[in-house]
């Protein structure tokens, strides 16, 4: 029997363990925390946004930066303290929105889209919770009809994709959305997306029904990695653990053992706020809101209602921000009037981005025996499924067709 250890039991690592174990490997997950708690997977907006087909970083993403900065409550945030760190990584990410690069980083996010509601609704249903996703589509939102006409094109692209959409009057925003502020009167329905009902409660379903399967869940670092003739060997808490393979998913600590592989992987921490509302009242929210003009996302999750977003650019280890905390006060009692803020649960957790917003889904540089399956930003959620399948595709040998599109080998 084959043995894999997965660094990483964020929705990603889960989501291998569970597929590899399916398969009949013989699989370890190693994480500091439990399954779900350690990054980003434990607070996220629980979307299933199948129907993103760009990468962040589109034509005109400087001006649109600029803007967003000058914002007090604007969804982008670098401490001026962490520029020079950041400013080699900007550079790519910049260069991601000219000419073909956007065009190949749109191909390879679509495709991840493809699809993506088939791979999680299999994925759920094996894991006997199909019950919890749901593909009722989204409400996208915009502040004002300069925004929205300039969303056009997005559409029309979207569409091309087979993602389609409907255009809401006013009447049908107040129909549909009665909980919104009535200042509101541009929105689009996309029919292509979908929500769970709670990030961390799927992650953990999936890590118990990988359990059920056999995989075993060690609660420890991994401090070293190195390849041998038998395998690799990870020191986890002082100890030796030997597998025949080994998947690297472990979000922005990645880097970290990449280099010791002597891979390198320019990973960013793309840090992401939110404040949960368990007693909301501002009646039922039945679809993902996207306030496209905000960075702001609202989603009825188990614990309440859940607004959140952004994107500040810093060091991993950097405490969060208070203050945008209070801004995130502010922007949901604008969006939501009347909205109760009482026991709000505050929480922030860095995604792993990569400046081309496609995730790394390879095999080493330099070994068969290391598998990359990082990188996923804002849409680990999303793109799980689909990246459990080509991780196992690369490790069985005989790779998915569409893995190339993923390789290392671009940076």
């Amino acid at each position: 029997m084959t043995s894999v250890a997965i660094v990483g039991a964020g929705i990603v690592g889960t989501a291998t363990a569970f597929e590899l174990a399916r398969s009949g490997c013989d699989v370890t997950v190693f994480d500091p925390h439990p399954a779900g708690e350690g990054g980003a997977s434990f607070g996220n907006a629980s979307h299933i946004g199948l129907a993103d087909i760009h990468p962040l970083s589109t034509p005109g993403i400087h001006i649109t930066a600029a803007r967003m900065l000058m914002n007090r409550d604007g969804p982008l945030k670098i401490p001026l303290t962490d520029v020079p760190r950041y400013a080699g990584w900007f550079w790519k990410f910049w260069r991601t929105s000219q000419g073909t690069r956007f065009q190949n980083a749109t191909a390879a996010l679509t495709e991840l889209g493809r699809t993506c509601r088939q791979d999680t609704t299999a994925m759920f249903k094996a894991a006997q919770i199909g019950h919890k996703l749901k593909f009722d589509g989204a409400a996208y939102v915009y502040d004002n009809h300069q925004s929205f006409s300039a969303s056009l094109s997005g559409w029309a692209d979207k569409a091309a994709a087979g993602h389609l959409s409907d255009v809401w009057s006013e009447t049908q925003i107040r129909d549909h959305l009665p909980c919104l502020n009535p200042k509101f009167r541009h929105s689009v329905r996309l029919r292509s997306w979908g929500q769970v009902t709670d990030s961390l409660e799927v992650v953990q379903d999936i890590a118990a029904a990988a359990a059920n399967l056999g995989v075993r869940f060690m609660q420890r670092p991994v401090q070293r990695l190195s390849v041998t003739d038998a395998g690799v060997e990870l020191v986890a808490h002082g100890e030796i653990h030997r597998a025949d393979y080994c998947v690297l998913a472990a979000g922005v600590a990645t880097g970290a053992l990449a280099r010791q592989m002597g891979d390198r992987l320019p990973l960013a921490a793309e840090r992401g706020y939110n404040l949960t509302f368990p007693t909301a009242d501002v009646g039922d929210v039945d679809l993902p809101l996207v306030f496209a003009d905000r960075g702001v996302v609202a989603t009825q999750v188990t614990g309440g209602l859940r607004v959140g977003g952004w994107a500040e650019y810093t060091r991993p280890d950097r405490p969060p921000n208070p203050a945008y905390f209070q801004s995130l006060f502010r922007i949901s009692a604008e969006l939501f009037p009347g909205i109760n803020t009482a026991g709000a649960v505050a929480w922030w957790g860095n995604r792993p981005s990569l400046p081309d917003s496609i995730p790394v889904i390879s095999v080493s540089r330099h070994t068969d025996r290391v598998i990359y399956n990082c990188g996923h930003g804002h849409y680990g959620l999303t793109h799980a499924a689909r990246s459990a399948r080509i991780a196992a595709s690369l490790l069985s040998g005989s790779p998915d067709p569409a893995a190339q599109m993923y390789s290392i080998t671009r940076f």
